[in-house]
């Protein structure tokens, strides 16, 4: 499994047609779904900027376009993911061997 976070910001510089208010209001009900079934670890919507912040635990990128492109609002925002490697596993991979050789 891997960690994403993703934001998505909504351009809109005019006022929301009905069909971006419906497919908002969905967006926030599945991504609240998919909190309630572990999938979104933590997330909400940003204060300030039209948009949505959160981390997804995937099996990989695919599911993670998977999970992007279906939903609602998906056409409506500007998305950004950033693959997040969880803090252990940065110890164990760069930082233990970066002390050890340090020491030599």
């Amino acid at each position: 499994m891997s960690l994403f976070c993703v934001s998505g910001r909504c351009p809109i510089s005019q006022e929301p047609t009905l069909e971006f208010l419906a497919a908002s209001k969905a967006t926030l009900e599945r991504l609240g779904a998919l909190h309630a079934d572990g999938v979104i670890k933590a997330g909400g919507v940003m204060v300030g900027p039209l948009g949505v912040l959160f981390v997804a635990e995937c099996t990989d990128n695919e599911a993670l376009h998977l999970l992007l492109t279906t939903l609602p609002s998906f056409r409506f925002a500007d998305w950004e993911v950033m693959p997040l490697i969880p803090f252990h596993r940065d110890i164990e991979m760069s930082l233990d061997a970066a002390l050890a050789s340090s020491k030599s």
